[in-house]
């Protein structure tokens, strides 16, 4: 619908309040238009006899000139209803206050281009449909002859520059420039590198991954053990030996340790009721016959700077350096050579000498029995054979003659309950050290936990039915960590003595008041 100035609903809306220059009109404040307020009928002229005269707006009927004149419009807007209704509640819109006032803005509508009304056209004119339009193209074309060869003219071409609106024909790849990124981290050695990162990568897996809590729990007895820095700490019968910067010995029914004769820096000690040998720092054995009073060095044995491992079965030392195994009798005794070469960890439980050994035909938990009985050997496979060659940190935890073993690595801990011939996986990693609760078939395992870069060590027990929990904790003053550490199982004082750089302490269950 348009409107025009002939139309006199336009005039109404649209005119203002005088036309300047016409001539036989004045002002007339009574042609102020506003909602609500009378108005008078639009006055025809002879070009509008023929439309149709439109009633006054919906007023009062009797209100007169004056009471449009006046501007005022409160008289002529219905009273509120004060009936305690909703406020918000606008059903009756016309009782509503617009607040707006026509009068104060009529000089706005002045001008020729408000005395015409705005014609917006038919919305669907000018609209273009295919059936009504020709179509764009040539009306002698054939629409059968525009195929798929005339739609590809229509496309750029891949080596056209389209300013970035279709992408580019271009590989991405020819936009980098290599010499701008950095190196990659080469290595000489690929395969030392690899063996560093499987490393870095286990210990990162197992940062902050720690069993629960047990129940009970162990405590660090007070009075007992000595502060002095250790390495290795070994039970013989009802006495503790400790090896570090000096010998320290535990008697018998004590629980202080008491120094030596000994001061010699040492890294291994191990005693029979004959004779107690000690491996100096240096490399080599000293054999001691007094009690720790005095010590002389070991004849025929050749000392170098790879570390020594001792163990002792009833009336035998046994001597691991170098990955050759050697036997050591009686007080004269001088050692002699039970293995040479691919030895790796030896332990004692009883009167049986455990040993992880690696072969040509592959690695193996060897038993020596007694002095006249052959070897018997059990292969490795899977896991455990892997952590036994891989790992040259490994160790073993033995008990009850050697059905109990314990592969022990920072890298895992494996478990077997029948002789070595088939191991159990326990979920355990940065392990140093582990020993039985006594040569039972049903003792605990106790193992030395110390996780890299935390100054605290904690010892985690192992049940029978492979349940792990925290029994303790070791914490170090100013950060101080355990470094080169030994535990090792007491069945006479039912503790456990764990040798550090914090000195020898005895862990157990707290005594009763």
């Amino acid at each position: 619908m348009s409107y025009g100035k002939d139309d006199p609903v336009a005039e109404v809306a649209c005119a203002p309040q005088s036309r300047e220059g016409e001539p036989g009109r004045e002002d007339e404040p009574g042609r102020a238009l506003a909602f609500g307020a009378p108005a008078r009928a639009p006055r025809k002229t002879e070009e509008e006899d023929d439309d149709m005269e439109l009633p006054p707006l919906d007023t009062d009927p009797n209100a007169g000139d004056d009471d449009a004149d006046d501007g005022s419009f409160d008289d002529a807007l219905p009273e509120l209803r004060d009936d305690g209704g909703d406020p918000l509640d606008d059903a009756n819109a016309q009782d509503l206050d617009v607040g707006l006032d026509v009068d104060e803005d009529a000089d706005a509508g002045s001008g020729d281009d408000a005395e015409e009304g705005v014609d917006v056209g038919s919305l669907d004119e000018d609209l273009a449909t295919l059936d009504s339009e020709e179509s764009a193209l040539d009306e002698d074309r054939d629409e059968s002859a525009f195929g798929d060869d005339d739609a590809a003219d229509l496309e750029l071409d891949a080596t056209q520059d389209d300013g970035g609106a279709e992408g580019t024909g271009e590989n991405a790849e020819n936009d980098v420039d290599e010499s701008a990124l950095p190196e990659l981290d080469e290595s000489a050695n690929d395969e030392a590198d690899d063996e560093a990162l499987a490393d870095e990568l286990l210990e990162e897996a197992a940062r902050g991954k720690l069993p629960p809590w047990a129940p009970s729990r162990f405590v660090v007895l007070e009075g007992a053990g000595a502060p002095v820095p250790c390495t290795a700490v070994t039970v013989c019968g009802g006495r503790v030996l400790a090896a570090g910067d000096v010998v320290l010995v535990v008697d018998e029914g004590a629980h202080a340790a008491r120094q030596t004769g000994l001061d010699t820096p040492s890294t291994a000690v191990v005693a029979t009721d004959e004779v107690t040998v000690v491996a100096s720092a240096r490399g080599g054995l000293l054999v001691s016959r007094d009690g720790c009073a005095s010590a002389t060095p070991v004849a025929g044995f050749r000392s170098g700077k790879s570390s020594v491992e001792l163990a002792a079965t009833p009336g035998r030392i046994w001597i691991l350096h170098e990955g050759s195994l050697w036997s050591m009798t009686g007080r004269e005794g001088t050692p002699v050579l039970a293995r040479e070469g691919g030895v790796r960890a030896i332990k004692a439980a009883g009167g049986t000498l455990v040993v992880l050994a690696t072969r040509p035909e592959g690695a193996a938990i060897e038993r020596l029995r007694g002095d006249d009985e052959a070897w018997q050997r059990a292969p490795l496979e899977g896991a455990a054979a892997e952590l036994a060659v891989g790992d040259p940190r490994s160790s073993l935890a033995v008990a009850a003659a050697g059905r109990r073993v314990a592969i022990v690595s920072p890298r895992g801990l494996l478990l077997s309950n029948d002789g070595a011939h088939s191991f159990e996986s326990v979920d355990l990693h940065d392990v140093i050290g582990a020993c039985f609760a006594g040569d039972e078939e049903d003792a605990p395992l106790y193992a030395l936990m110390v996780p890299p870069g935390n100054a605290t060590s904690y010892v985690v027990r192992v049940g029978e039915d492979g349940d792990v929990s925290r029994v303790a904790e070791l914490r170090g003053p100013d950060g101080t960590d355990l470094g080169e550490a030994s535990i090792a199982w007491d069945g006479s004082r039912e503790v456990v003595w764990i040798a550090s750089r914090l000195g020898l302490v005895a862990l157990g269950p707290a005594r009763p008041h």
